[in-house]
């Protein structure tokens, strides 16, 4: 089986298998649909010219479609993962409807003394409100556009590295949340925050509006995965290119900043964000090279 099927593939079907089976237990069937397709047309894109340039060098049709076929299945754990996640988004709040937001709630309070997220609000301005969206909003395309930078270089063993770093680090949030279900700040301790943040623009109010908006469904605070795969994102740039890692940088210290300041995560949340992409970004590469080396028909790290 190690012949023809990666790691990051196998953890997200054991993932899938484990959902569906939560399913079954609990005879709550649910399929969401997919609500991304800004992302499949990224990823179409980015085979077509992978394919285009496969075929200016081969003057071959067969060696464009397998081009374009290799970069669907390398970045399909990027489809997969947000998949699961919406999948899990619903079966959470059957599975564990208790909530342990008091507990990380008592945490920060030992540490810190305060709520840090009512705490930060009295620096809150419109200004600095848009600065943290942004920041935020980072999340969504930073580690696709690092992936398909380094597959674009073609180097092929860090993208798989980064490719089973980063579905690692996903599982184990996902077990996280599972484990330690919360809601976050803004909807557990709501009446620290009678009014939204101050802010600006449309994308800013649309933002702000989302979060005025949830319900308290999904326990999906506990690591929080802003900060994992951030950190994921800036320990494979600093491999990549200097400049990367260097330009990434301050977006990603105010993501960390924004997921408390938008009271999205409590303090200990970041933490343990951390904690899951350091074992991530440690333990993935390894899995990878043992799976590279050990495979009977395992393909050269090369492209």
């Amino acid at each position: 089986m190690r012949a023809w099927v990666r790691p990051e593939e196998l953890l997200l079907v054991a993932l899938g298998v484990a959902l569906l089976a939560i399913m079954a237990a609990t005879g709550s069937w649910s399929f969401t649909a997919f609500h991304h397709p800004r992302f499949l047309q990224c990823i179409v894109a980015l085979s077509a010219a992978v394919a285009l340039r496969a075929w200016r060098r081969h003057r071959s049709p067969v060696a464009a479609a397998r081009s374009a076929i290799e970069v669907a299945r390398d970045f399909l754990p990027f489809f997969a993962v947000l998949l699961l996640y919406e999948t899990l988004h619903d079966l959470t709040p059957v599975l564990r409807p208790e909530v342990a937001d008091g507990a990380l709630v008592a945490i920060d309070r030992a540490l810190f003394g305060v709520d840090a997220s009512a705490w930060l609000g009295r620096f809150a301005t419109p200004t600095l409100t848009r600065a943290m969206v942004a920041c935020y909003a980072s999340y969504f395309v930073a580690l696709p556009l690092l992936a398909s930078a380094i597959y674009w270089t073609g180097d092929r063993r860090l993208f798989r590295e980064l490719m089973v770093s980063g579905v690692l680090t996903t599982v184990i949030g996902y077990c996280g949340y599972l484990l330690v279900p919360a809601v976050g700040p803004y909807v557990y301790q709501s009446a620290l925050f009678p009014t939204r943040l101050p802010g600006g623009g449309p994308e800013t109010h649309l933002f702000i509006a989302a979060i005025d908006d949830l319900k308290g469904v999904a326990r999906d605070c506990f690591p929080s995965l802003h900060t994992a795969h951030t950190t994921v994102v800036l320990a494979f740039a600093a491999r990549f290119r200097r400049w990367a890692f260097l330009g990434y940088l301050p977006v990603a210290i105010g993501l960390y900043v924004s997921t408390v300041y938008l009271r999205m995560h409590y303090v200990v949340d970041v933490f343990a964000g951390f904690g899951a992409a350091a074992l991530g970004v440690w333990l993935g590469p390894r899995i990878e090279e043992w799976w590279r080396t050990t495979s009977p028909k395992a393909p050269p790290p090369s492209p």
